[in-house]
């Protein structure tokens, strides 16, 4: 070999073994970030902002630094910082960073919160003997005489949990605490039967964000005095129970499963306001109940139950974003930030609590997440928070009020949110089935990730039992795949036996709703079993035609009352819901039933539910297909005899000729009306 070829070919040996780690680290597929990791770093980059912004400090009237607080007068105040320290905003900001030193261990997020409640307690002598001695109108003095629970309820919850957390911290803000105690249990006013209440804006007026201002801190007194005496305990349990359903029969909503923000007495109708964050005071308050109150307590239950409604009726106006409008079911209101932390720290908490279905509802508190952490600036500042805000009598009172990074509101709300994601990402989830990792949780496929999936929602018609041709009866949706291209999954999660009502509020539709993506095509198609009763048997009927007003109705199985909408109420709410999360929804008209007049003619439902299902597609913007009328056409060519021998199995399922007949009609019927699977179908 030649010398200068020898060399040449060393050096370009080198040059590939030197290369050879670099090229196969450039082909690793990149890690995907920890998202418990992300959630710290969001929460560090608050504690860093409200760190340096919010003065451990007292000044004089001339703003100069008091360090004798013997000298404190009526013009002395807080050293201004970004925040007040001792406002009800900060209560639940410190809160948040108590779980915060709870989840992570790391204690400088409660050394934040102790430094700032040991300076109150500490100037609290010095501010009562000044206003008992001179009766002036104090800066300070709300720390002595709160005039409403804004002044003082939030920051009581906020110090019982941090005497809690440890009662040799709390010595130095204790009296504070009993007197700020004394003025929520007993001096607030209340109506007649015992509700909080006030006398703005009008005389004997229910803010729904009262229930966190006042039951949170009398649930948790409750809690200390059992770890203190041992007693005074289910005085104060039954009381943070009772004050719950008081505000449930003012200001609840059962048709909208949602709060309304207030209610006046002496007015025939109330101001109907689904406004986002007095719904989120409801969801912090149930949450803080419920963990201290203990379940054996009477009204235990029915308020958790209320919670669960509370999140399913809020869980339907998510965003895509993944965050809540100021009016939650006004999509015309802006995403505000605070109400939407509130509710993700809800999702979480039921779920790690076990009262929520983790599966069904784990998604929306991580998408929820996603949108709330988008809100938090470089600074560590929350934006997108609506400045403080009173009963309004319209919607533009809502939709007008202001955002501001400055909105005490959002930091502990968004705090809370964080830490509870960090304890769902550390509770594992229930293990999965062998082989199915990558696969949606409760459902049957996995997710192609470079594909659109199109989920099938229907009952047996579409999926008879397991889709395995059972007592040799098909589902059309079991061999819908194969009239589609490669180019998209298709996910049957019909079921048997459910309507459009049992479909949406059970389980099933929620697995669907959460897993939907932008570009997903979600086809739906009920009707069968809506014709069943309403409140006896399996309890599956709707009630016929379009309109959201609902039917209240005894369930014969337990004596319960539940609210039925109509069939197309329920297929307008999926639509809906799949269209929020940027889904293409289908809406697709029953399949007939084997009910024939004479050899020719196969009865349809015109005037039913191919009707409703054509008013709410057309309503909603999206495409119809009437499934029932082309379908019945098909077998009257064949003719009644042919239909029932070779395609019907009994009045209403189908052989596997007649599900692939369904599946023939369907694909064409989906490229003849140039919708967004038309390009798919083979």
């Amino acid at each position: 070999m030649k010398p200068l070829f020898k060399s040449a070919l060393l050096t370009f040996a080198a040059t590939i073994c030197l290369a050879s780690p670099l090229l196969a680290q450039q082909q690793r597929p990149a890690q995907r970030p920890d998202p418990a990791a992300q959630v710290q770093e969001v929460i560090d980059r608050i504690f860093n902002y409200i760190d340096g912004c919010t003065p451990v400090a007292v000044v004089d009237g001339d703003g100069k630094v008091l360090r004798d607080y013997k000298k404190i007068d009526e013009r002395s105040s807080l050293q201004r910082g970004d925040f007040g320290i001792n406002t009800y905003e900060w209560g639940v900001t410190y809160s948040g960073l108590l779980l915060a030193s709870e989840v992570t261990g790391d204690a400088k997020y409660k050394k934040y919160v102790y430094d700032r409640l040991k300076l109150l307690g500490e100037i609290y002598p010095y501010v009562k003997e000044y206003y008992d001695a001179t009766g002036y109108q104090m800066r300070l003095g709300p720390l002595e005489k709160p005039k409403w629970l804004d002044d003082c309820g939030s920051m009581t919850a906020a110090m019982i949990k941090a005497t809690l957390a440890d009662p040799a911290q709390s010595r130095a803000f204790r009296a504070l605490l009993d007197n700020w105690f004394e003025f929520v249990m007993y001096e607030e006013y209340r109506l007649g039967d015992g509700i909080l209440a006030r006398n703005r804006p009008t005389t004997n007026s229910v803010w729904l964000d009262d229930m966190y201002m006042g039951i949170t801190p009398i649930a948790y007194r409750g809690r200390l005095s059992q770890a203190e005496r041992g007693d005074l305990t289910q005085k104060y349990y039954n009381e943070a129970i009772n004050q719950v359903l008081l505000f449930k029969k003012y200001l609840w909503v059962p048709e909208k499963n949602l709060y309304r923000h207030g209610w006046i007495e002496g007015m025939a109708e109330h101001p109907d306001y689904h406004w986002a964050r007095c719904n989120g005071w409801a969801v912090l308050t149930m949450c803080d109940v419920l963990d201290v109150v203990p379940e054996s307590t009477q009204g235990w239950t029915e308020v958790r139950d209320l919670l669960v409604s509370l999140l399913r009726g809020i869980a339907q106006y998510q965003s895509p974003e993944g965050t809540w409008h100021q009016l939650i079911n006004n999509t015309e209101s802006y995403l505000e930030t605070s109400a939407s932390a509130m509710f993700v720290y809800g999702y979480a908490h039921a779920i790690n609590k076990g009262w929520l279905d983790r599966t069904a509802y784990q998604d929306i508190a991580r998408s929820g997440w996603a949108g709330v952490a988008k809100q938090v600036n470089e600074k560590g500042q929350v934006e997108n928070t609506c400045t403080g805000t009173g009963l309004g009598w319209t919607n533009t009172f809502y939709m007008s009020r202001p955002v501001s990074v400055f909105a005490a509101h959002g930091y502990g709300p968004v705090l809370l949110a964080a830490c509870e994601l960090l304890k769902m990402y550390k509770t594992p989830a229930a293990p999965a089935a062998p082989g199915a990792q990558g696969a949606f949780p409760g459902m049957g496929r996995r997710r192609d990730e470079s594909k659109p999936m199109v989920f099938l929602a229907g009952d047996s018609t579409c999926k008879n039992g397991q889709g395995t041709g059972t007592l040799g009866q098909w589902g059309w949706g079991s061999f819908f795949a194969e009239y589609l291209t490669d180019a998209v999954s298709v996910e049957n999660d019909a079921v048997g036996g459910l309507s459009s009502r049992t479909f949406y509020e059970g389980t099933q539709w929620p697995l669907i709703r959460d897993n939907v993506r932008k570009g997903d095509i979600v086809i739906i198609q009920f009707g069968h079993n809506d014709m069943a009763p309403l409140g006896t048997g399996r309890a599956r009927g709707t009630l016929e035609g379009t309109g959201d007003k609902p039917q209240n109705v005894v369930m014969e199985r337990n004596g319960a009352h539940q609210d039925v909408y109509s069939y197309g109420h329920y297929v307008r709410m999926m639509v809906r819901q799949a269209k929020m999360r940027g889904a293409i929804p289908i809406v697709v008209s029953p399949t007939p039933q084997n009910n024939w007049t004479g050899e020719k003619k196969i009865r349809r439902f015109t005037d039913t539910f191919n009707a409703w299902c054509r008013q709410v597609a057309q309503e909603e913007g999206v495409t119809f297909i009437d499934f029932n009328d082309i379908c019945a056409a098909e077998y009257e060519n064949m003719g009644r005899t042919k239909a029932q021998r070779d395609y019907f199995a009994d009045s209403v399922h189908t052989r596997e000729a007649g599900a692939r007949l369904y599946c023939e009609v369907l694909a064409k019927a989906l490229k003849d009306q140039n919708t967004a699977l038309a390009k798919y179908v083979k």
